[in-house]
């Protein structure tokens, strides 16, 4: 594996998107988060593969969106499904439902859904106290393999070249080629209008310094990763 330091704790806001056919919002908002010191993730060997779905016995949350009034808001698809899968709440769906009244149809934050529902559904726990992010770097895949292994619920943001455009899926494993040393991703998509899990083949680009997307959103590559911990 490639290996890079810096490893950021998240207090702020997670730059926001969606996504591929019908545009949405973009940018990046790596430059305006400091870090915050390394962070060690537990040695392991990389499973061949690993499916959460089936290794917790544990069905995956994959809300959609419903194609009115919820255009770009694959961010908080995400984050409904983030905080289902970790215990925090009991439905995707209805989840969903609580950020598409609250906010508008806009690109937006994970982070700032996961704050929402905190803040107004669970007493005394704060979003910052369980979710955690990293920069963009060569360590991305090193955290989702940790992150999956703990159980804990995942998302990336992935953008296109120009940065104008991003979208955010939930990933539900992985697995290794160790004649690459690279990777196949699993995810759900709140675009697909589907329940079901894909999969996506991920490589390491040296000369752009990133894991780069082989089909389903070629030449997208990935950002950034989000953890939400388990109730």
């Amino acid at each position: 594996m490639k290996y890079l330091s810096t490893i950021l704790i998240c207090i702020l806001l997670f730059i926001g998107g969606c996504n591929s056919s019908g545009g949405g919002g973009g940018g990046d908002a790596d430059e305006s988060i400091p870090g915050a010191g390394a962070e060690d993730y537990p040695n392991r060997d990389y499973a061949s593969e690993f499916m959460m779905w089936e290794r917790y016995e544990t069905p995956f949350a994959d809300t959609d969106k419903l194609g009115a009034g919820d255009l770009k808001m694959c961010w908080a698809a995400v984050a409904a499904n983030l905080l289902t899968w970790a215990g925090w709440a009991a439905d995707e769906d209805d989840a969903f439902d609580i950020f598409r009244t609250h906010f508008e149809d806009e690109p937006g934050y994970v982070y700032d859904a996961l704050g929402y529902y905190f803040t107004s559904y669970v007493s005394g726990v704060k979003a910052e106290m369980v979710t955690v992010r990293e920069a963009r770097s060569s360590m991305l895949l090193d955290f989702i393999v940790s992150a999956v292994h703990e159980g804990k619920g995942v998302a990336m943001k992935i953008a296109y070249p120009d940065k104008k455009i991003g979208h955010f899926l939930t990933i539900y494993g992985y697995r290794y080629l160790p004649d690459e040393d690279n990777f196949i991703l699993y995810f759900a998509d709140s675009d697909d209008r589907l329940h079901q899990i894909q999969q996506f083949k991920v490589e390491w680009d040296d000369a752009n310094s990133r894991w780069e997307i082989q089909n389903s959103y070629p030449d997208w590559y990935l950002v950034y990763v989000l953890s939400l911990a388990q109730s």
